[in-house]
Order: structure tokens, then C-alpha cells, then sequence
């Protein structure tokens, strides 16, 4: 393997590693990320490092700033309300989809495991969130767009951020399950009027938690 190809490889592992811990809170806003620190957390160079701050900046969750570090970005309103508009568009189209042209029952039968699995992880703020946004994916998965998933899987991880930054445990976590519940039994019984109510219900209380947090800034 030659050393520009080690360091491509390098780069991603960090990139993920950076990349989980923002999403995690473990670097929250306004954290300081220094070049030289991180190659001496990872033992590597600092090519790698550089750039897997330069993507995670590209990307908006770092802002770069001179002298080789760079600072954790915050979701701001606008991100927010771009999230839930590319949800607003996305989510009812995959349940109109799924419910009229495709197998309901079929992705009943997936999301109910992942609902299970949230209620045992109800005190565990990180993992239970992303058994959230595994069951909205489950959802989205389904209509086999492979286009698709690239945005969704963007979407997914600054949901994921959002949602454990903001939202938990400003929601309790058994509303959020009794919503899922509700909307898999929707799927179970075929009810597309019920089941957009249900989603569109689900992401309009979570957005409900972003704004009143947000106000008490």
C-alpha cells in the first residue's frame, strides 16, 4: 500500500472517529480541535488529520480556522428547518409509497424489533437515538432509491446531533416509542390517512422541543 493510500485510509477512520464523537456531544459546539493534538491522540501524522478536518469542514461540522485547528460547528435555526423540510418531503412520499404500491406488513414486521430494542435503550441517550433514526431509515430503505440514501444518510446524521444536543431527554423517550408504535400499527393495518398523521404528528413535537429550547437560549 503506498503512503498516499495509508493516509487516505487513515484520514477516513479519523473522519468517522471525529464525525461520531460531534453527533455523540462529545465535542460539543464551540470545541476546539488542534491538528497537532489529534495526531498525537490517533498516532499519526498530521496529514490524515488535516484531512479529516478539512472534510468534517467541508461538510459543515467543523468551521476552519487559522493555525491548523478548527472548532465544532453548531446546527443553527436554518440547518434545523432545512432538516425538517427535506423530512417533511421525504418521509410522506416513502409511507404513501409503501403503503399503496408495496408490503406495509413486511416493514411492520422490521420496525417492531427496533422498537423493542428503544425501550430497553430508554436511559442510554446516544444509542437510543440512534435506534430513532434507524427506524425512520428502516422506513426510507424501503423504497429502494439508492439515490436516495446519500441525503438520507446526511440527513440522518444531523438528525442524530440534533436529537442528542436538543431533544433528549427533553422528550421522553416513551412518548417517542408510543409514536412508533402507533405508526407500525398503522403500517399493519394498511391506514395511509392514519399513518402520515401519526409521522407528520411525530416530527412536528420534535421540532415543538428544538424551537422551545432554542428560545430559552
Amino acid at each position: 500500500m503506498t503512503d498516499e493510500k495509508k493516509d487516505q485510509n487513515l484520514s477516513t477512520v479519523i473522519y468517522e472517529a471525529i464525525k461520531e464523537k460531534i453527533i455523540a456531544g462529545e465535542y460539543t459546539p464551540g470545541t476546539l480541535l488542534m491538528e497537532r493534538t489529534l495526531a498525537d491522540e490517533f498516532q499519526v501524522s498530521r496529514t490524515p488529520v488535516r484531512e479529516a478536518l478539512k472534510r468534517l469542514s467541508q461538510e459543515g461540522w467543523l468551521l476552519w480556522e487559522e493555525r491548523r485547528r478548527a472548532v465544532v460547528s453548531e446546527i443553527n435555526e436554518s440547518d434545523v428547518m432545512e432538516l425538517f423540510t427535506l423530512r417533511e418531503m421525504i418521509e410522506p412520499f416513502a409511507i404513501k409509497k409503501i403503503i399503496t404500491e408495496g408490503q406495509p406488513q413486511v416493514l411492520a414486521g422490521l420496525l417492531v424489533p427496533i422498537s423493542n430494542d428503544m425501550e430497553k435503550l430508554a436511559e442510554q441517550p446516544t444509542e437510543f437515538m440512534e435506534k430513532d433514526m434507524e427506524f425512520h431509515s428502516t422506513i426510507i430503505e424501503q423504497l429502494h432509491l439508492t439515490k436516495l440514501m446519500p441525503l438520507w444518510a446526511k440527513i440522518n446524521d444531523d438528525m442524530m446531533r440534533l436529537d442528542v444536543q436538543t431533544i433528549y431527554p427533553k422528550r421522553e423517550p416513551k412518548k417517542i416509542i408510543a409514536e412508533h408504535k402507533k405508526l407500525i400499527n398503522d403500517f399493519w393495518n394498511g391506514d395511509l390517512e392514519a399513518a402520515q398523521k401519526c409521522s407528520a404528528e411525530h416530527r412536528l413535537q420534535i421540532l415543538k422541543v428544538y424551537l422551545k429550547h432554542k428560545d430559552k437560549k
